[in-house]
C-alpha cells in the first residue's frame, strides 16, 4: 500500500468548512458504508483545525471507558482542566461544557457513535437533552459519524427518536466516481485506470492498495488472489461487519451473480419468504452493494424490476474469486490462476458491464453541467418491447424529458463500433416515443469508416472515446 494521501472530497471539505465558519451551533451527521473514507475525511479536517478539535472514536466498551477516552481528548484540546479526567458519565461532560466559556469555535467529532447507542440505549436521549439545554447555546460544531447506515438513519430521522430534528446538516459519503478514482493512478493510462476502477470500485482504501508502478495483473495477484492479500477475504469481512445473517445476504449476491435479476428468480434461488427477501434486498441497496432498476421513464413496478450488483469489487469477487477459494488456498498459484481464469476475453466481458456504469456517470455530469441539448428528467437503462420490429430491445443508457430522448450504446471491445451496431442503435430508438432523438456512442475502440460516413455532419450523433471519458467535461 502506498503512503496515505488525501485525494478528492473537495465538496465535502467545503461543507465542513462552511459549518465550521458558522456563528451558531451546528450538528452534522456524517454517514456511509464502511471503508468509504469517513474517518479519513474527518481526520484530515481535524488536522486543519488541530488546536480546537476534539476527535474521539467510540468503541464497544462501557460508558465510563468511553467518557474517559473522550475527556482525554477534550483535556488535550483545552490544555488544562485536569479534573475532567475524573468524569465517568456523559452527564458530567455535558455539565462541564455548560460552564465552559468558548471564544473560539470548538469542534467535537464523535466517530463510530453508534457504538455508544448500542452500549447505552439512553445515550441519544441524554445527547438530545444536552443539545437543547447546553450545546445549542455554545460556539460548538458537533459531528456525529458512523457506519451502521440503517441505525444512524433510524436514530436521527425517525420522528419518534430523541435526536430527530437536531441535525443542521447531513452528509452521506459515497464512493469515488471513476473520474475521482483516476487521481489514485497518475502512472496508469486511462484504460488501465478504468480497469483498476472496474475491479476496485470507488472505495478509497481499495484504490490505495493498487500501486500504479505495477501492472494491473500484478496488483490483482498481490491484493485479490493471494490469500495474504487484503482484498482476498474483504467481501466476507465486510458482510460480517455490516450485517447479521451474512449467509443469507451472500446467497442473494450469489443468486444475482448467477444471473437471477428479477425478484421472483432471486426468491426462488434463495428459497425464502418474499417478505424476507425484499427486506434483505433493501438493506443491500441501502449499502450501495446492489442496484434496483426499472426501465428508464417507467414507474416502479415489482414485475418489471431488475437487480444487479452495484459495487465493483463485490461484483469482481463473486465473478472470479468466491467459487475458486479452495483452489486458491494452496492448489494453484495466484499467477497461474490469473492466466487461466482472468483471460483477456473474460476480463473485458466483465469490464464491459462496469463500463456502462462509467458511461452513465459521464452522462450525468454532462446533464448536470448543462452540456447537452435538453435537461433530463430520468436516466438509466431501458428494456422492453419494440412495437415496430416486434421484438425485445435493450438500451444501455436512456435519458428522457417530455420531448427529448438520448439513446446511448456502450461498447468495451477491441473492435470499432460498426454499421450493424449503428443500425441496432437506430432500431432501439423506435421504442422511444419522443419528438427529438439524440444518439451517443461510447466506444473503447472508436468507430469504423462506415459509421463515420453515415453520422458525419449529423448533430444528433456524438461519439465518446476513452480519452473523452476522463478529460472532456
Amino acid at each position: 500500500m502506498r503512503n496515505e494521501i488525501f485525494v478528492g472530497r473537495q465538496k465535502e471539505l467545503d461543507l465542513l468548512e462552511r459549518l465550521y465558519a458558522s456563528d451558531r451551533f451546528e450538528m452534522l451527521l456524517l454517514h456511509g458504508r464502511r471503508r468509504v473514507g469517513k474517518s479519513f475525511l474527518l481526520g484530515h479536517f481535524a488536522s486543519l483545525h488541530e488546536g480546537n478539535t476534539v476527535f474521539f472514536t467510540a468503541d464497544r466498551s462501557d460508558e465510563k471507558s468511553n467518557v474517559q477516552a473522550f475527556t482525554s481528548e477534550l483535556k488535550r484540546c483545552l490544555k488544562g482542566n485536569e479534573y475532567i479526567s475524573s468524569f465517568e458519565k456523559w452527564s458530567d461532560v455535558y455539565s462541564f461544557l455548560s460552564s465552559l466559556e468558548l471564544k473560539d469555535r470548538l469542534v467535537i467529532i464523535i466517530d463510530e457513535f453508534t457504538y455508544l447507542l448500542n452500549s447505552d440505549p439512553a445515550f441519544d436521549s441524554g445527547l438530545q437533552n444536552a443539545i437543547d439545554r447546553i450545546l445549542r447555546k455554545k460556539n460548538i460544531f458537533l459531528i456525529l459519524c458512523g457506519s451502521e447506515v440503517s441505525v444512524i438513519e433510524e436514530t436521527v430521522d425517525d420522528a419518534t427518536k430523541p435526536l430527530y430534528g437536531r441535525k443542521t446538516a447531513d452528509l452521506r459519503l459515497l464512493p469515488f466516481s471513476y473520474r475521482e478514482a483516476r487521481d489514485f493512478f497518475p502512472g496508469y493510462s486511462d484504460e488501465d485506470a478504468l480497469t483498476a476502477y472496474s475491479v476496485l470500485g470507488g472505495i478509497p482504501l481499495y484504490l490505495s492498495l493498487f500501486d500504479d508502478s505495477r501492472s494491473i495483473k500484478d496488483n490483482v495477484i498481490i491484493n485479490c488472489l493471494s490469500t495474504t492479500g487484503y482484498l482476498y477475504s474483504e467481501v466476507d469481512t465486510l458482510l460480517r461487519m455490516e450485517l447479521k445473517e451474512t449467509h443469507f445476504y451472500r446467497s442473494i449476491l450469489l443468486a444475482i451473480n448467477a444471473g437471477a435479476s428479477s425478484f421472483g428468480t432471486i426468491r426462488d434461488k434463495v428459497g425464502e419468504e418474499p417478505s424476507k427477501v425484499a427486506k434483505y434486498l433493501g438493506v443491500l441497496i441501502n449499502l450501495g452493494i446492489i442496484r434496483k432498476e426499472v426501465p428508464c421513464g417507467e414507474k416502479e413496478r415489482t414485475r418489471n424490476t431488475l437487480y444487479s450488483i452495484e459495487d465493483n469489487y463485490v461484483a469482481f469477487y463473486f465473478a472470479f474469486i468466491y467459487r475458486h477459494r479452495n483452489k486458491l488456498n494452496g492448489l494453484i498459484s495466484p499467477e497461474l490462476f490469473y492466466e487461466r481464469e482472468l483471460t483477456k476475453e473474460k476480463l473485458h466481458a466483465y469490464i464491459g458491464h462496469r463500463f456502462e456504469g462509467v458511461c452513465e456517470s459521464y452522462l450525468k455530469c454532462l446533464f448536470y453541467n448543462g452540456k447537452l441539448p435538453f435537461s433530463a428528467n430520468s436516466l438509466g437503462r431501458w428494456w422492453g418491447n419494440n412495437p415496430v420490429l416486434k421484438r425485445q430491445e435493450e438500451i444501455d443508457i436512456l435519458a428522457l424529458d417530455d420531448d427529448n430522448a438520448l439513446i446511448a450504446e456502450c461498447r468495451y471491445t477491441e473492435e470499432p463500433f460498426d454499421v450493424k451496431q449503428l443500425n441496432d442503435l437506430r432500431d432501439s430508438a423506435l421504442c422511444i416515443n419522443r419528438k427529438n432523438r439524440y444518439f451517443m456512442i461510447f466506444s473503447r475502440s472508436g468507430i469504423t469508416e462506415g459509421v463515420r460516413d453515415q453520422i458525419e455532419g449529423d448533430d444528433s450523433y456524438r461519439v465518446i472515446s476513452m480519452e473523452a471519458l476522463y478529460h472532456d467535461m
